[in-house]
């Protein structure tokens, strides 16, 4: 009996329904036969037709379970296949519940699918933790160098353009009795030597904000904000939260960098006449948000934009938020200004 069984799962699903439905009609022809032979020839219509209707129920639940275990692999298939449509990729189709040859060929090529599916998977996995920690390498290389090129700046090129500029005075003072014409060149080659120390003092600290270092976060992209957007003639409303303490070195350059890109960002597209930047920390993240009433932009556009500045600046904040786990978001409309939010995970 346990032979026939095994037989029968392994039949192939089309066999099944023909040797299914074959014993239904000889059990229905051979039925009908032996009742009509025995009970109409007797006139005995009540007893004929309740055999009838016997014949009928029992055709219908043979049929039924026939049906039921020929189209089972096929119920178990659909089940698997619903399930990795609904996301789980781990799921595979169970070869031993499946005894029919040909969907059994189709669970193994299905599962192998899935193998290759999972394979590659891990392999974008992989790939995508080597760029994050290659892009990480070359942000932390890109501080440093900006950390050089500000302490060479400040140094040696500062310092030399200070004594340019003491050495102008002094000249001044030496040339009482000078030509006004000479007294004129030296007052402008100072006031340009002037100009030319205050540039480099903001190169300086747009390279790496001294106030970063010796005060914190909320100071320098309070500075930061002040100092390049009121000259644009964009006000600027700064909230910091009490309880905000000091983050990690990493963490803090790179919410001022995201910043500092945003900022940039407004003074050069959105044509904002306010702009609001928010600090704090939120139980278990710092939180930076930056909002102006410009004229917006619309994301899907300018996110997908093959070579857009704009593009790539928020692609810089992106990564800089996906390097230390945080979360990037980005609201905006035409005409409707545009919010920035980063989120970062307290260390």
């Amino acid at each position: 009996m346990l032979r026939i069984l095994r037989a029968w799962n392994q039949t192939p699903i089309l066999y099944k329904l023909l040797i299914g439905n074959a014993i239904v009609i000889v059990i229905g022809a051979v039925a009908g036969t032996y009742i009509t032979k025995h009970f109409l020839e007797a006139s005995d219509w009540s007893i004929a037709l309740s055999f009838a209707v016997a014949g009928i129920l029992f055709s219908l639940a043979i049929n039924y379970w026939i049906l039921r275990t020929a189209l089972y692999p096929l119920d178990v298939l659909q089940k698997t296949v619903e399930r990795i449509d609904g996301g789980d990729t781990s799921v595979r189709a169970p070869l031993a519940e499946i005894g029919d040859p040909q969907l059994g060929d189709l669970a193994r090529a299905l599962n192998t699918m899935l193998e290759r599916l999972a394979a590659h998977t891990r392999m974008l996995e992989m790939n995508r933790a080597q760029l994050r920690q290659l892009s990480g390498q070359v942000l932390g290389a890109q501080e440093d160098e900006r950390k050089r090129i500000a302490r060479e700046l400040h140094d040696d090129t500062s310092g030399a353009l200070a004594r340019v500029l003491l050495n102008m005075e002094v000249l001044d003072d030496l040339l009482p009795d000078a030509p006004t014409e000479l007294r004129a060149k030296i007052r402008a080659t100072r006031t340009l030597t002037e100009q030319t120390l205050e540039n480099i003092r903001k190169m300086i600290f747009d390279l790496r904000p001294t106030l970063l270092d010796d005060l914190g976060l909320a100071a320098a992209v309070h500075w930061y904000a002040k100092n390049n957007l009121e000259p644009a003639g964009i006000q600027v409303q700064f909230e910091a939260s009490n309880n905000l303490g000091r983050a990690s070195a990493t963490v803090e350059t790179a919410l001022f960098r995201i910043a500092q890109e945003a900022i940039t960002n407004i003074i050069r597209h959105a044509h904002a006449r306010q702009v609001q930047v928010r600090l704090a920390r939120e139980q278990t993240h710092w939180v930076l948000v930056v909002q102006d009433d410009g004229q917006g932009f619309s994301v899907d556009h300018v996110m997908h934009a093959p070579s857009d500045e704009h593009r790539w600046g928020l692609f810089g904040v992106q990564e800089r938020t996906a390097l230390l786990g945080g979360i990037f978001r980005i609201e905006s409309h035409p005409d409707a200004g545009t919010t920035l939010r980063v989120e970062i995970p307290v260390e």
